[in-house]
């Protein structure tokens, strides 16, 4: 993708490599504190009214140790509370096994998805990897849970982060069954979806409906083929929709005897198939399945359907080289690192499920990105707009540092440019109180800024995506992390 030709994408010439390795240092501290309102740069809307609990991997590396992964760094919870024009700010390490014991011994303890225990076969074989409850965090039927891809949620304390312990929705999960870090919310019915990958031998694929209450009501587990890895999915008003890339763990055994980590031990394989496969919501029955030459998604976007046609957006690229990149988050990217040109570009698959005819093309006017949220109240249904982090030629593209906005309708794509040297998290969509318009409201992210070595909370109007209404600095940086929600619960109240 050539970027220079596409109006309004900054093109300047790169300075301070490096810049951005400051948000991938560890964060010691964990504060509770309300914000001193002079210090706020615009102005906090007083319709805002609620809580962003947000995941980020607080260290990448114990003692002199780094892990292998950014996927293998230990999970951090941010809370920020909103609440008449005061914004409060608190954040707590998940208390898990491998948090507890690695920081007591200063040292690697646990095998992850990309990370070995020093010392070779013997001290992995037999290993299975240790919980790092890094990647999302949810508030659902009063339980706040702290999620990993590969075993179960973490409960904490809303109000104080603190760690309960770990959750099996009382007994509603199987010992073997993964609970991943991306369910769905239905927002007409309050249900929860969720899924996880496992089986020995052959990988099964278990499905879960959880209602509003927070009690499973269907707990499904069926073989789809030999596909490895599934991090996400898609949820429509009837429909579950699941993207199986070509990528298997053919070699367990080096995996099982301790010889290679979980990512060494997966194939990407292009000369296979992508899959996708489209579930009954209610049950996990399988309707349909479809097949597409190979590509990789990672993350999904919305689904809808019309008619007898299942929509469902993705980000796709051609290979799975792209975890590759996270494996040493402090080596500094170079001058031939060109996101534009490999990152994931959001595509829109058109599944017909009566004929089984399907098809894919790039949504217009979209970058390379990734993070996708949308207006939750239209998860199931067609939405509009789509927003995700990119990079761009800022002059600092060392990590995600823009929003962009796809219209669906028109095609267009408007862009929010952080700035030299800022570089953001994932963002969280708020509506603006009174307004029906899909795009009317805010995003809400954490950006750590190179110029100051802190972070600041970040509020950017979602509408004309030019204007920060508010930035909230904080007096640390909040390291690189994955994924969260905003709730409209207030567990902070302004003294």
């Amino acid at each position: 993708m050539n970027i220079a030709l596409q109006k309004g994408i900054p093109s300047k010439p790169r300075v301070h490599p490096g810049c951005e390795l400051q948000g991938w240092e560890t964060l010691y501290d964990e504060t509770s504190l309300w914000i001193d309102a002079a210090a706020v740069k615009g102005e906090v809307p007083t319709d805002i009214e609620g809580t962003l609990f947000l995941s980020c991997v607080g260290r990448n590396k114990i003692g002199d140790q780094q892990y292998g992964h950014f996927f293998d760094g230990d999970g951090m919870i941010n809370a920020v509370t909103i609440t008449n024009g005061r914004v409060h700010y608190k954040n707590r390490y998940v208390r898990t096994p491998k948090y507890v014991n690695e920081t007591a011994a200063q040292r690697i303890l646990y095998r992850g998805v990309g990370t070995q225990i020093p010392g070779g076969m013997l001290k992995n074989m037999f290993r299975a990897p240790g919980n790092a409850a890094n990647t999302s965090v949810i508030l659902h039927g009063g339980k706040l849970l702290a999620l990993w891809e590969g075993g179960k949620p973490w409960e904490l304390n809303p109000t104080t982060l603190e760690t309960i312990g770990e959750y099996n929705y009382e007994g509603g999960l199987a010992s073997s069954q993964p609970f991943s870090a991306h369910p769905r919310l239905d927002p007409r019915t309050g249900s929860l979806y969720n899924f996880g990958v496992f089986g020995v031998p052959k990988p099964k694929l278990h499905f879960y409906r959880i209602d509003s209450s927070g009690e499973v009501r269907a707990n499904r587990s069926q073989y789809v083929g030999d596909y490895s890895m599934c991090h996400d999915f898609a949820i429509s008003e009837n429909y579950a929709v699941f993207v199986l890339c070509p990528a298997f763990m053919r070699r367990p055994f080096r995996f099982l005897f301790g010889l290679s980590s979980i990512l060494e031990s997966i194939d990407f394989d292009d000369a296979e198939k992508t899959k996708i496969v489209v579930m009954n919501l209610e049950n996990g029955d399988i309707v349909k399945e479809y097949e597409f030459d190979a590509f990789f998604g990672f993350h999904l976007g919305n689904a809808h359907v019309e008619g007898d046609e299942l929509f469902v957006d993705a980000l796709c690229v051609d290979q799975m080289d792209v975890m590759d990149g996270l494996s040493d988050v402090f080596a500094e990217r170079g001058v031939d690192f060109r996101f534009q040109e490999n990152g994931a570009v959001l595509n829109r698959f058109t599944l017909n499920l009566n004929s089984g005819c399907a098809s894919r093309s790039p949504v217009n006017g979209a970058l390379a990105g990734e993070f996708p949220v949308w207006h939750p109240d239209k998860t199931g249904l067609e939405n509009r707009y789509t927003w995700l982090g990119t990079i761009v030629e800022n002059g600092t593209p060392y990590w995600f540092n823009a929003m962009q906005k796809l219209d669906h309708h028109t095609g267009e794509m408007t862009l929010h440019d952080y700035g030299e040297g800022r570089f953001t998290s994932e963002a969280n969509f708020i509506r603006r109180a009174g307004s029906n318009a899909e795009d009317d409201g805010y995003l809400l992210s954490i950006v750590y800024n190179h110029a100051r070595r802190k972070s600041e909370i970040v509020i950017v109007d979602a509408q004309d995506m030019q204007t920060e209404v508010a930035v909230i600095p904080l007096e640390h940086h909040v390291p690189f992390g994955f994924h969260g929600g905003f709730y409209n619960e207030v567990f902070e109240h302004a003294p």
